[in-house]
Parts: structure tokens; C-alpha cells; sequence
């Protein structure tokens, strides 16, 4: 009996130690920043490139040069323009735009231009459209980089008016697309300030009378009061600011939308919104709201 007992006390000192250094290597496990897979502004470049991949296909069907409009499409691309239907591979996507702009159809333009990037080979944009003979709503193109070429795999677009005469429209037709370079770099001028510890760059990125909303921290009204924030969040430590999955949007001809994921090195969170106005001239936020989901 007492040989039973021995071994069971010492069954039972074993289970404790094993547990405690279960619970010491569980101490010793460290929590390590999100979105480190990629630098930064990575899915800012990827905008910037999708974006200008965009517009030499727009200058193309302006142009009426449709073979260079075909070209702009992977081999095994799908298009689905509404209400003429389905069409699969370049050879019936070339079937359906050869035509079409040897027709006339030309003046196309872009407007509520939005970019999403979901990682680096990967975006998708939609917008309004219009053109001489007509108008419509783009849902989703779906652009990849293969081979060191972003090319559309998906295309869905729809005709929401066929115009009796055609009509000219002197709108640029990449206006939308160029709001959103520029709000995307002064984006990227934010985030590289903040990133080198300039708490006066993230200052001057907002307007005198912006608003900011740091959930769970504080509710801001005014430049001063917020580059505060920023240059004691900057003392405490932080850094390395990165978006991640970032949706960029073109509102009007002054102002974009700016919405994302983001990590830093204290934690991780979600930007809802940033509203970003040209001011004098100026790309400047009016209005930020983002919330720590997670502190490290």
C-alpha cells in the first residue's frame, strides 16, 4: 500500500511540475505585431499601380484602340456586361469590344473611383462610367498581377442608360483616378512621418478644425489638440504604423475616403473612416475615426 502511495505522490508532483512549465513557456509566449508580411505603405504602392494600370486601359478605348482594351485582360478573364451577358476568355471579351468601339462608342470616364487591396498581387475597383452613347455602374474589376502585369481576370459592369444620340461629356476622363493618387500619397506622407517619429507631419496632415475620434482613447476637435496625441503616442513609444486590406474611394473632385486595417507595434485595429479634403490647395484629413481592437 505504501508503494502504491509513493508512486501516486509521485505521479502527482510530476502532472504539477509538467503543468507549471506549461504555464512558465505560455508566460514566455510573445505577441508580435500584424501586417508585418508586407512594408508600411506596400498596399498604397499597389493602388498607385492598379490605378495607372486603369487608366492606360481608359486612354486605350478612347483611343479606339481595342486590341490594346483586350490586352489589358488575362487569357481565362471573365466579363459579365449587363444585359448583354457572359463572356469568357479574351477571344469573346475581343468579340465584344471590337465592335462596340469600332461603332463610335467613345469619351469614356471614370467617376467614384474605389480601390481595394486586399494583398499584392490582388485589387478591385468599381466606379460609375459613362461614355458618348451611354452610362453605367461598374461592380467590380478584379485585377491581378501575373507575370509582373496587372491584367483584369474579372470585369462586371452594367448599362444602366442607353442614350438615343450620343453625348459629349468634357469631364476628365481620369479625374477620379487622379484625386486618388494624390490623397494616397499625401496618405503615404502621413504614415512615413509618423513612422519616423515627426509628430509636426501628422499635425499638418489635418485641417484647423478637424475632428478626431481614437476609440478607446479620446474624441479630438482641432489641429493642435490632436497632433498632441500623436507626438505623446509617438514619445510612449510607438511605431511602425501599416495598413493593411486599405479601400480607397473618390467622393468628388475634393475629397476621397479612406478606410483599413492597421497595426502598429503597441497593437492592431480598424480605421473606419478618413476624410481627406483638399484645402487651399492642400490633400489634409477633416475627419479620422479608428479603434484599438487589440493592445499588445
Amino acid at each position: 500500500m505504501k508503494r502504491i502511495e509513493t508512486l501516486l505522490v509521485a505521479i502527482f508532483v510530476g502532472i504539477t511540475l509538467i503543468s507549471c512549465s506549461e504555464q512558465k513557456e505560455i508566460k514566455k509566449e510573445t505577441i508580435t505585431q500584424s501586417y508585418q508580411q508586407h512594408s508600411p505603405t506596400k498596399h498604397h504602392e499597389i493602388a498607385l499601380e492598379v490605378l495607372e494600370a486603369s487608366k492606360k486601359w481608359i486612354q486605350s478605348f478612347n483611343k479606339g484602340n481595342a486590341a490594346n482594351c483586350v490586352q489589358g485582360y488575362d487569357s481565362t478573364a471573365v466579363m459579365l456586361a449587363q444585359p448583354f451577358g457572359l463572356k469568357k476568355g479574351t477571344k469573346e471579351i475581343s468579340e465584344f469590344w471590337t465592335p462596340f468601339i469600332e461603332s463610335g462608342a467613345s469619351n469614356l470616364i471614370y467617376t467614384n473611383v474605389s480601390v481595394e487591396v486586399p494583398n499584392e498581387t490582388t485589387a478591385f475597383l468599381s466606379a460609375n462610367w459613362s461614355m458618348n452613347v451611354g452610362k453605367g455602374i461598374i461592380f467590380q474589376e478584379k485585377w491581378k498581377k501575373i507575370n509582373g502585369k496587372w491584367l483584369l481576370t474579372y470585369d462586371n459592369f452594367q448599362v444602366l442608360e442607353q442614350f438615343k444620340t450620343p453625348k459629349e461629356n468634357t469631364t476628365n476622363p481620369v479625374g477620379s483616378h487622379l484625386v486618388l493618387e494624390e490623397v494616397i500619397k499625401a496618405s503615404m506622407q502621413w504614415t512615413n512621418g509618423f513612422n519616423s517619429g515627426k509628430s509636426n507631419i501628422c499635425g499638418e496632415g489635418y485641417s484647423k478644425n478637424a475632428v478626431m475620434n481614437a476609440v478607446p482613447f479620446a474624441s479630438i476637435v482641432g489641429q493642435n489638440g490632436i497632433e498632441g496625441f500623436w507626438a505623446k503616442l509617438i514619445k510612449d513609444g510607438a511605431k511602425n504604423l501599416t495598413y493593411h486590406n486599405p479601400i480607397f474611394t473618390a467622393a468628388t473632385e475634393n475629397s476621397a475616403l479612406l478606410e483599413s486595417r492597421w497595426s502598429m507595434n503597441i497593437g492592431e485595429g480598424k480605421i473606419y473612416q478618413e476624410k481627406w479634403e483638399r484645402i487651399d490647395g492642400k490633400w489634409v484629413l477633416t475627419y479620422d475615426e479608428f479603434e484599438v481592437l487589440k493592445k499588445y
